[in-house]
């Protein structure tokens, strides 16, 4: 018996109704949704901490809620594991014509509008917008990335960078003339959503995710914050104190670098 057969046995077993958990046994693949988004973080938490034997774990965890919802879907008469398996088989051999049926691609746009093309082909109701199909539930950063990705491939794009950087410009103005003229919360979010969305667009010029980049932003400003409270005790410094502390773990945490560089 393969391993892959011993989990799915193993998670039946957890289904059981009268040999199973009870937690197991209550559970619906609506039920089962913030699992997965959860397993799913801190999956992406270990592969960024480099500990493989922590990404292994995690990466069970998550294999787990897959095979547990194929599991409950199959109680249901909907569809199995095996199922679920060709058809992602399927549709990754039907999606890379180049690499399966010997089709030869000239350029990377000439491959992307063929993903386009086979993904729309796909789709039993068609379609009506360039933009349809991008998930509700994605980051929002990666969202917006997505949607920018979508319009670029059908001409909706800046000449050059420095019109997708004009456009931050641009909305920054835009959110400090709201400020200065006291607009109500709803209009300076919609400034500000609008400045968000345009320092998306610079990350993808870029080749960047703008998802891991404000990741890697908010990592950077948690080891600086916590080296400050190894220097000063921030609950009981003032304003001045904070910025010096601030300035402090800055220049500590730079020599660091520069000692292991």
């Amino acid at each position: 018996m393969s391993e892959i057969e011993r989990f799915k046995k193993v998670v039946a077993q957890l289904r059981d109704p009268e040999r199973g958990c009870p937690w197991d046994r209550e559970q619906t693949m609506m039920s089962l949704r913030r699992f997965l988004i959860e397993e799913t973080g801190e999956y992406l938490d270990a592969l960024e901490s480099g500990d493989m034997d922590a990404v292994k774990d995690e990466m069970g965890d998550l294999l787990l809620q897959i095979v547990l919802n194929c599991q409950i879907a199959s109680e249901e008469g909907l569809f199995t594991f095996e199922e679920v398996a060709k058809s992602e088989a399927d549709k990754m051999v039907r999606r890379h014509p180049h690499v399966f049926d010997g089709v030869e691609f000239r350029t990377e746009a000439e491959r992307a509008a063929s993903w386009d093309a086979i993904k729309k082909s796909e789709k039993k109701d068609e379609r009506k917008s360039v933009l349809d199909g991008v998930a509700r539930s994605m980051p929002a950063l990666a969202r917006a990335q997505k949607v920018q990705d979508k319009a670029a491939r059908v001409g909706f794009e800046w000449n050059d960078f420095e019109g997708a950087l004009g456009k931050v410009e641009e909305e920054l103005g835009e959110v400090k003339e709201a400020i200065a003229k006291g607009d109500d919360a709803d209009r300076l979010s919609e400034e500000l959503g609008d400045l968000l969305f345009a320092l998306v667009n610079i990350c993808r010029w870029k080749g960047l995710q703008a998802e891991e980049v404000l990741q890697c932003g908010i990592r950077k400003f948690i080891a600086r914050f916590q080296k400050m409270e190894e220097l000063i005790d921030v609950r009981a410094s003032g304003t001045a104190e904070l910025e010096a502390g601030w300035q402090k773990a800055k220049e500590e945490i730079n020599k660091t670098k520069q000692g292991e560089g």
